[in-house]
């Protein structure tokens, strides 16, 4: 009596499931084709014949399938089949454990024992070669109280630019020479005769302006215009001829000049028109221009005149 209670109990909730199905107006064929199972499985889980299912495994897995494409509860349908005694009990699972494989490696003790060997060996080879390097060193003479002074590292060469000595004063500072004196410059000197005289003068003597310092390993020009660069403070000074060459280029140093050479259409372009001066026959003119100012172009000499046909 108790299997047909079974299939009773397993065909009321196959029925409700073909009743659910049937409302939603779905052909059993077509879900089948959707579910991706076979028509004959399907009409057995409506059946309540779940035996003709090929296994426990899938039972469970297309009953849940079945419920779920219909909108239902996957685990109340299982719990309700399984109630019913339609899906069975599960086999009893027996576990069986492999023998253990007899342990053929070293014991732990002795693996331990070399590694703690080759480390106190390592460490004594480190101490004797640091112990070897550290006799050699202490083998070494000290350096002679005589060649001491040789040991020492060698100095630094000193820059090669002069700075002129900040007791001279500038030139822009002395008084202009009055106007009965005349100055005298290296052309005019080599033109004078040897023999001939001064001309008397109630004047007195006129002192000369201080010569300019010229810039320390530049050549000075054999021929002089009667004009200097003067730098009053460290200024970026380059000279050009008539064809744009390049005569001088040089970062003058405050105190520090450059004799501008007899040669017509030579322009000047500094880099701090505050510091750079011209002096003209021994007279120092005012700034190129305000502090950190950049002139170009500035004429020293008037450019050669042009030749007539």
């Amino acid at each position: 009596m108790r299997e047909p209670e079974q299939r009773a109990g397993t065909g009321q909730v196959g029925a409700g499931l073909r009743e659910v199905r049937e409302r939603l107006g779905w052909k059993l064929a077509d879900v089948a084709e959707g579910l991706c199972i076979r028509l004959t499985f399907l009409e057995a889980i409506e059946r309540g014949e779940l035996a003709a299912l090929p296994g426990p495994a899938y039972q469970t897995g297309f009953v849940r399938s079945y419920a779920q494409a219909l909108g239902l509860d996957a685990d109340e349908i299982l719990r309700r089949f399984r109630d019913s005694g339609g899906m069975g009990s599960p086999p009893k699972t027996e576990l069986s454990f492999l023998a253990p494989v007899p342990d053929r490696a070293l014991p732990t003790n002795p693996v331990v024992l070399l590694c703690a060997a080759l480390v106190v060996l390592g460490y004594g080879l480190w101490y004797l070669h640091t112990a070897h390097e550290r006799r050699l060193a202490q083998s070494i003479p000290s350096v002679p109280v005589q060649l001491a002074p040789l040991a020492l590292p060698p100095k630094p060469p000193a820059p090669k630019a002069v700075i002129a000595p900040a007791a001279a004063p500038p030139l822009k500072k002395t008084a202009p020479a009055p106007a009965k004196a005349v100055a005298v410059n290296a052309t005019s000197a080599v033109s004078t005769p040897a023999t001939a005289k001064p001309a008397p003068s109630t004047a007195p003597a006129a002192k000369p302006a201080p010569a300019a310092t010229p810039a320390p390993g530049l050549p000075a020009p054999p021929l002089v215009s009667g004009e200097t660069i003067m730098a009053t403070a460290d200024s970026w000074v380059e000279v050009q001829d008539a064809t744009g060459n390049i005569l001088f280029s040089k970062l003058l140093q405050a105190g520090q000049s450059w004799p501008v050479p007899d040669e017509a259409g030579l322009t000047l372009i500094t880099g701090n028109a505050g510091g750079t001066e011209i002096i003209k026959n021994g007279k120092a003119e005012p700034p190129l221009g305000a502090s950190g100012a950049v002139v170009t172009n500035y004429v020293l000499t008037p450019p050669a005149p042009a030749p007539k046909n």
